[in-house]
């Protein structure tokens, strides 16, 4: 079937939902999408619009230049398809495409003029015998404020892609266009979030020759990958060639073999599961709704299991020596940008003692109550758990290319990320990053897009150069650059995104990507790779959210959540605080299975009582099922940076360390809440916009105190007890102390 006819049939079902009408109020009654031939429809899409209205909701960061429904070789000035592919356009609509739709358009933007060889070769700068190279990308088609040039909706291209693990299958939302991670019956499961790749006809370019996102220093003389025509099966995509473009995709896991390889000294490691394994962790989805090139994360009952070898349990002996976090903790060194070079996972989770058989869990364990001391003794046998991240390539095989003048004949794959849990799918790294002063964050969350590292060197059959270091980089189209010069609004779209702008860096190392470095050519290269975070991945996710906002856009801020003594006194304080509900002091969903503080009575004496941070166990919740995505999820980047701006106010008015401050309660309150209400006449004060209500005590962790009937649990003095309401939009705070009836304006 020709493109066109393809296209028709996607045009014939969405007319009547109303997008034959939204197309006709846009141009003016001049682009009519229900034509009775593919040959009337053709020439309708390729026509010249001399009024488009970009006023209408969703178009307004519709490219300048787009004067076409269908723009041969440019998606940004092709009105129809910017139609379909932006998350922005939703108003009057009663049904929205399918992302085989969507690529089915995508495709004849690609297809409607096929180029030959030679005509890109020109439009590339290629002279002589410089040549093409078929490059595979991850990528998307985003609003214009998540763009390279932030000038207009367009299509946004890593050499990195990252998909999430998750313990049900993928759902595509229409009307988002994209995928969540929510189970709407069930908010402790999880979606699997798969990423979306291709094969392009690329050209290598400095990045003083194109819009880089958030482009670094030595960017100008460094090589980018950049694509420009998209390859895809059929007659229609070069001229003269029938293209048939088979993908492959390979994952692994190497974090069990790793652990006892390199950290506990094994020889004669198996290369076997769960030693090391490469299936069940991503496929090529073969579901036809979605189209090619989905790499699909395979979805299992929990995130995590037990390791087994032919029905039994795999162990390994703990060994003794003073540990920080109750866990086997390999060690690092630094790396060229501070980061952690880890050759295995940077905590193994050392807490199911088994002995003759039977599962001990020294969490709980009333005859050894400290259990960090108990882990640095070591000497026992601990069980491996097996988690189901990991990181390889995508490639593709294009026969009809193969022996082509124009073209070079290695084919250049990516690199693919298997990562843990998205918790905050609503808001992004750069965007936070970006949004937020940086003297908020306990440690600035660098974005993975502004790593320069190549991809991981070490994986079976790799195929990544260690000379590429822009592989984690966001590049655009290639093409000229937008006509405009404004910054046209548009929304932040409620979806997974598997681009690494969305993704967060290395420095610790980071949530989804570690680093390693191996020997190349008598030289030490760092390189990313995802063996190198915790085992399984829970061990990591503890300390991420525990220490201060560690990683925001990925990971909670649970450091109100648990005792304060995690043994990093400079990121203990609460800087993007969670709500009383998102950790379960209210309502029955804490994010992490842990119920939050509360305060109680003790020999006639207030004090907030919380489970200590050294006997939380993230592995065990994630195998009894009670983490949850389902409040997290809802927060966006605005609203996150709001709840920060509020933790700074109260910061700046108390004056001491934050980290001498613990959060009790925080919420939001509403304009008729009778305590806001109350301090508004006594202050003369009214606060506008989202407020919130933060309650907090000193609690750094030289006050806490053991709980006298519970070793698991910790108690903390109610001291200096401060109720403050604060809105971001105002420049005052409303104060009231515990022992005060009235409050003040500060």
């Amino acid at each position: 079937m020709a493109l066109i006819d393809e296209v028709k049939a996607v045009c014939d079902r969405l007319a009547p939902l109303g997008w034959r009408d939204l197309l006709l109020n846009v141009t003016g009654g001049q682009l009519d999408m229900f034509k009775p031939t593919s040959a009337a429809l053709k020439t309708e899409l390729t026509k010249t619009l001399t009024a488009i209205d970009r006023t209408v909701a969703g178009f307004a960061d519709f490219s300048l230049s787009g004067v076409k429904a269908i723009t041969a070789g440019s998606p940004a000035n092709s009105l129809l398809y910017h139609a379909l592919a932006s998350p922005n356009v939703t108003a009057g609509l009663s049904g929205f495409p399918t992302l085989k739709e969507v690529e089915t358009v995508e495709n004849y933007v690609f297809g409607v003029q096929p180029p030959t060889l030679g005509n890109l070769k020109t439009k590339a700068g290629l002279t002589g015998s410089q040549r093409l190279s078929v490059v595979l990308f991850a990528y998307e088609y985003r609003p214009a404020r998540d763009t390279c040039t932030r000038r207009q909706a367009d299509m946004v291209f890593s050499r990195a892609g990252v998909s999430r693990v998750g313990t049900r299958p993928a759902r595509y939302d229409a009307r988002n266009r994209g995928f969540q991670a929510q189970v709407a019956d069930d908010p402790f499961a999880f979606r699997v979030c798969p990423a979306r790749f291709a094969a392009f006809l690329a050209v290598q370019k400095k990045g003083s020759d194109i819009t880089v996102m958030r482009a670094r220093s030595g960017d100008n003389t460094r090589d980018f990958w950049v694509p420009m025509h998209k390859l895809f099966n059929g007659t229609e995509c070069v001229a003269g060639l029938n293209l048939q473009v088979d993908l492959s995709a390979f994952h692994y896991n190497d974090k069990i073999r790793r652990t006892r390889a390199i950290t506990l000294r094994m020889t004669r490691v198996p290369t076997t599961a769960p030693f090391q394994f490469s299936t069940g962790i991503a496929e090529l989805s073969t579901d036809a709704a979605l189209g090619a090139g989905i790499v699909m994360p395979v979805p299992h009952p929990r995130l995590v299991e037990p390791a087994t070898v032919n029905g039994r349990l795999l162990t390994y002996r703990v060994p003794q020596g003073q540990k920080a976090f109750a866990a086997l903790e390999p060690g690092a060194v630094s790396g060229v940008d501070g980061s952690e070079i880890r050759p295995a996972p940077a905590y193994v989770h050392a807490r199911t003692q088994v002995r003759n058989g039977a599962l001990i869990d020294l969490n709980n364990d009333p005859t050894r109550p400290d259990v960090n001391d108990t882990v640095s003794t070591g000497n026992y046998r601990a069980l491996h758990y097996v988690d189901f991240t990991g990181d390889g390539q995508v490639s593709a095989s294009v026969p009809a290319l193969a022996g082509k003048p124009e073209v070079a004949a290695a084919v250049v794959p990516c690199y693919s990320l298997v990562g843990a849990p998205d918790f905050f799918t609503a808001a992004g790294q750069r965007e936070l990053f970006e949004s937020v002063p940086d003297d908020l964050w306990g440690v600035p969350p660098v974005p993975l897009c502004d790593t320069r590292l190549p991809a991981n060197l070490q994986m079976p059959g790799n195929g990544f150069s260690p000379s590429e270091l822009t592989i984690s980089a966001v590049v655009p189209l290639l093409g000229p650059a937008p006509t405009g010069v404004t910054i046209p609004q548009s929304f932040d779209a409620d979806r997974h995104s598997c681009l690494p702008d969305d993704c967060a860096g290395v420095f610790a190392p980071g949530w989804d990507v570690s680093t390693d470095r191996t020997r190349v050519s008598g030289a030490q290269v760092q390189h990313l790779a995802a063996y190198g975070l915790g085992s399984p991945f829970p061990e990591d996710t503890k300390l991420c959210a525990a220490l201060s906002t560690f990683w925001p856009a990925v990971a909670p801020d649970a450091s109100r959540a648990m005792s304060p003594n995690t043994g990093n006194p400079n990121l203990r304080a609460t800087i993007a605080p969670l709500t009383d509900e998102e950790i379960g002091q209210v309502g029955a969903l804490p994010w992490d299975g842990v119920v939050g503080p509360k305060i109680g009575t003790f020999g006639g004496v207030e004090f907030l009582d919380c489970e200590k941070f050294l006997h939380v166990d993230y592995v065990k919740n994630a195998l009894e099922g009670r983490f949850t995505p389902r409040l997290t999820t809802q927060v966006s980047s605005e609203e996150y940076q709001r709840r920060m701006e509020a933790m700074a106010k109260c910061y700046s008015i108390v004056g001491d360390d934050r980290n001498l401050r613990f959060v009790v309660s925080f919420r939001t309150v509403s304009a008729g809440d009778p305590e806001l209400q109350r301090a508004q006449l006594d202050t003369s004060t009214v606060l506008t916009g989202e407020t919130y209500r933060i309650d907090m005590i000193l609690g750094g962790e030289d006050t806490e105190q053991p709980h006298p009937s519970d070793f698991r649990r910790s108690l903390l003095p109610i001291q200096d007890r401060q109720i403050f309401l604060v809105s971001p939009r105002t420049d005052t705070a409303l104060r009231k102390r515990a022992n005060q009836t009235v409050w003040s304006r500060v």
